[in-house]
């Protein structure tokens, strides 16, 4: 690994390649990485570990009389680093708890989280609930829209709501559909969707079942209501106008992938689906992205697990050049706060 043959100090100088680099947006030279640099080093001699960083793959140098800027790789040791050791300032903490008030649903807190880690980060924030097959069911609906067509409605206890529209062999009352309605909420309501299935099979299994007029309504439109995928996911997106604000003419055409996922939400739900089971932070930058983008973006995201159930995915998206320093460890926060919080009206993380 490139990463065990460096020294420290070829780590440090790294590292401060990548921050100055991020800061200024030019390629950074010897002079002004002697100028802040940890190292005590003079310019010449961190010329000459700016010479082998790049002959590892680690630094670019751009234009023969240019700085180096950092490649994928080099950027991958720093965010490595990073992730081995980031906090956030407690100062920055309570203002994010100040701009977080507890959301009456799921979805709003949802809805809140992008916003504010599109203004916090000024990169696009994004919030997602890829799958909520572990979410507990709060109620269960069915409303009749047209003649043998019924709408099946699962509510979350986060909040989130789907729906499925059913072709039925027999035609409901309004009052049928309420009973119906009021058994499944009554039952099931504090279960899982596969909890749920799991219900209506040993019901099913009754002989009961067969000539109980409710019973029957309740297996006839429940068990297709509950079927996986009964929650498609949602996704929320907020401040692509920072990333036109900031990008040269040679990354457009990475915006426009990445606008075209945006306007994609099954793509944009796989995309994200990937980082559900990871523990903490992840980063993904440049050729490491699962969209194509010209090597020119970077993603931070970190998931979390409602008290309700609800599983999903938050954090950022922008150009590879950000500020991961700043960035990780308030998209870890916003986490945990909607690991601790979620929809719940009230909470505070």
């Amino acid at each position: 690994m490139i990463q065990e043959n460096l020294t420290e100090r070829q780590r440090e100088i790294l590292c401060e390649v990548v921050e100055l680099y991020v800061a200024q947006g030019e390629p950074v030279a010897s002079t002004a990485v002697a100028r802040v640099s940890q190292t005590g080093l003079s310019s010449a001699s961190i010329r000459n570990e700016m010479a082998h960083l790049e002959s590892a793959g680690l630094l670019v140098q751009p234009h023969t009389s240019a700085g180096r800027v950092p490649s994928d790789l080099g950027y991958r040791v720093y965010i490595d680093r990073l992730l081995r050791n980031h906090s956030l300032p407690s100062r920055d903490a309570r203002r994010l708890r100040a701009m977080l008030p507890p959301a009456a649903s799921l979805e709003e807190s949802l809805a809140q989280v992008s916003r504010v880690l599109a203004e916090v980060t000024r990169e696009v924030g994004m919030a997602a609930v890829p799958a909520t097959h572990e979410a507990t069911v709060s109620s269960i609906h069915f409303v009749k829209v047209a003649t043998r067509r019924i709408l099946g409605i699962v509510v979350t206890a986060g909040g989130l709501v789907d729906s499925r529209l059913l072709a039925v062999e027999r035609d409901y009352s309004g009052s049928e559909l309420e009973r119906i309605s009021n058994y499944c909420s009554d039952q099931f309501a504090g279960l899982t969707l596969e909890q749920i299935r799991a219900r209506l099979l040993a019901l099913m299994a009754e002989e009961r079942s067969r000539c109980d007029e409710l019973l029957s309504g309740v297996l006839a439109l429940a068990q297709r209501t509950v079927v996986p995928p009964a929650m498609g996911g949602e996704v929320y997106v907020d401040g692509a106008t920072h990333l036109l604000e900031r990008a040269s003419p040679s990354q457009i055409e990475a915006l426009r992938s990445l606008f075209a996922a945006f306007a994609d939400k099954a793509l944009l739900l796989s995309l994200l689906n990937e980082y559900l089971a990871a523990s903490g932070p992840s980063v993904a930058v440049g050729s490491e992205m699962p969209i194509a983008s010209d090597g020119d973006l970077g993603l931070i995201v970190t998931s979390f697990r409602c008290p309700s159930g609800e599983r999903g995915v938050v954090g950022v998206i922008g150009l590879k050049r950000m500020e991961y320093s700043r960035i990780i460890p308030v998209v870890e926060f916003i986490g945990s706060y909607l690991s601790e919080v979620g929809g719940s009206p009230g909470g505070q993380a």
